[in-house]
């Protein structure tokens, strides 16, 4: 099945106001509908300058970026229709004065009636599995809970594309666990195409299809967690280092031992007490 491109990027640069000019080039960058991309780069690497471009905050002094086939940066208010972005600091983006009133402002702006309003309100905090909060005063929320708040606005009118910028940087395991399930559900129930960027890459072979690799600005390659992760040198290139568990499971296939590339320990685990308990049979 041929799928549509919903975001093209070609070689762009920006120049900012003390002339400062920063490019993102290399490969041809583009997302498919219903397509789930990591970024993967180090600090400083580029990764919010590119999604800033996607979502119509900067425009390209050079280059040409398309999303839904439009200009983000003359079309802000269609593109955001159609997408919904979710901040580093979710607390940041929360502005309404309950979670509830939070969560229906994007449906309210866009003219739903009321009644419209309550009702996909509250459907989506039964998927978020935050009811509970609907009364309660969003910078009073942990910050899973505002997370989860966050990706509730930006879920509210069901966009076609689904921004994250570092979503599991400041979550703990358990946290991160759950948006990781939350996120591949949205991916194969609603068709979300999900783009996030990460510079750490744990979350990449539980959750993205497709995985680029920058470095200062550069798309160095485009491929899948499994051909991005065990791809030492290019990693290294990157200023990346390899997972340990990854670094173990090239070192055991290079011995024939073919154990799956994870970088879940249990998962790991349980592969090699299969394979032993063959061999003793």
């Amino acid at each position: 099945m041929v799928r549509e491109r919903i975001v093209e990027i070609q070689c762009i640069s920006h120049c900012y106001p003390d002339d400062t000019e920063v490019s993102i080039c290399g490969l041809e960058f583009y997302l498919e509908e219903q397509e789930v991309v990591g970024i993967l780069g180090a600090n400083g690497s580029g990764k919010t300058t590119l999604l800033s471009h996607i979502t119509g905050l900067l425009a390209p002094t050079k280059g040409q970026v398309r999303v839904f086939g439009r200009e983000p940066h003359t079309q802000f208010k269609h593109m955001w229709q159609q997408m919904g972005v979710l901040l580093q600091s979710a607390g940041e983006q929360l502005i309404g004065p309950t979670v509830r009133e939070d969560i229906g402002f994007s449906l309210k702006n866009a003219g739903w009636p009321q009644p419209d309003i309550d009702a996909r309100v509250a459907e989506v905090m039964r998927e978020l599995c935050i009811s509970h909060l609907g009364d309660r005063i969003p910078h009073y929320l942990s910050g899973g809970e505002q997370q989860k708040v966050a990706l509730a606005g930006a879920l509210a009118l069901r966009p076609k594309l689904l921004i994250l910028d570092e979503p599991f940087a400041s979550v703990d395991q358990k946290s991160k666990r759950e948006l990781i399930a939350l996120l591949n559900d949205l991916n194969e129930k609603h068709g979300t195409a999900i783009l996030f960027t990460v510079h750490e890459m744990s979350s990449l072979p539980e959750l993205a299809h497709i995985v680029y690799v920058m470095k200062e600005g550069e798309l160095l390659v485009r491929g899948t967690p499994q051909d991005v992760l065990t791809d030492a040198a290019l990693l290294q290139s990157a200023g990346l280092e390899s997972p340990p568990l990854i670094d173990l499971a090239n070192k055991l296939h290079a011995r024939g031992i073919n154990v799956p590339y994870t970088l879940e320990a249990e998962q790991l685990a349980v592969a090699l007490s299969r394979m032993l308990a063959g061999a003793d049979q």
